[in-house]
């Protein structure tokens, strides 16, 4: 499996594969350490052939080594969970349109002894190069107050939800109660766009169709213009 050279001496990243899994459970442990399943589907996910349009198909797993090989980092991503269950987006195909378009970035971790070289935002960057090579317009992550910086200078944008306009003033997105969101549009198509009556950026130009009209404000119920 071919690596990927980082800015960082002696790291390099590859795609995770099905020998991986205990390293990429033991890495992603520390993400959740209250929950030790809370990301055991990255195993079935690695079992998945590689494939694209990303590593395992609509899905991410990345790993970061040192220069003997050590797996020191690790990240997961793929398609949002809201998307399967909010009932605006429960069309087959909008839902498989959506899916091809918005990524979000489950987990990062990095090896307690590796913190603060660098090696989480190097496997930000590379999943934000994966992501728009496969034609994604948006890719999406939940963020506690004490990272926002961090991602706002990885490029994101910081709101407290995620909004997403589909087609004809009707709008979709998912309800975090303890974190905010952070967003970085990934092409020309794409766009946060301020509206009148949200308190947060509504995404703009997600799918053919879907641009924030100029002048546009939100009634209480959809977009109006």
């Amino acid at each position: 499996m071919k690596a990927t050279r980082t800015r960082l001496p002696g790291i390099t990243l590859r795609d995770g594969a099905a020998s991986d899994a205990d390293a990429v459970a033991r890495l992603l442990s520390v993400v959740n350490p209250d929950d030790a399943e809370a990301f055991d589907d990255v195993r079935l996910v690695l079992e998945m052939p590689h494939e694209g349009p990303l590593s395992h198909s609509r899905v991410l797993v990345v790993l970061a080594e040192d220069g003997s090989g050590r797996q020191i980092g690790a990240l997961f991503a793929g398609p949002p969970f809201w998307l399967f269950d909010h009932p605006v987006t429960n069309h087959p195909a909008l839902l498989e349109d959506l899916v091809a378009r918005i990524g979000i970035i489950s987990a990062v971790a990095v090896d307690p002894s590796y913190r603060g070289r660098g090696v989480g935002a190097e496997l930000i960057r590379h999943a934000v190069r994966r992501f728009t090579r496969a034609g994604y317009g948006m890719l999406t992550l939940n963020c506690f107050p004490a990272l926002e910086g961090y991602y706002k200078r990885l490029g994101f944008t910081i709101m407290d939800d995620l909004i997403v306009h589909l087609r004809d003033g009707r709008m979709a997105g998912p309800v975090w109660d303890d974190t905010r969101v952070a967003a970085r549009p990934l092409d020309r198509h794409t766009a946060l766009a301020t509206v009148p009556g949200l308190g947060s950026p509504v995404v703009s130009g997600i799918l053919p169709g879907s641009r924030v009209p100029d002048g546009a404000y939100f009634d209480g119920e959809k977009l109006r213009n």
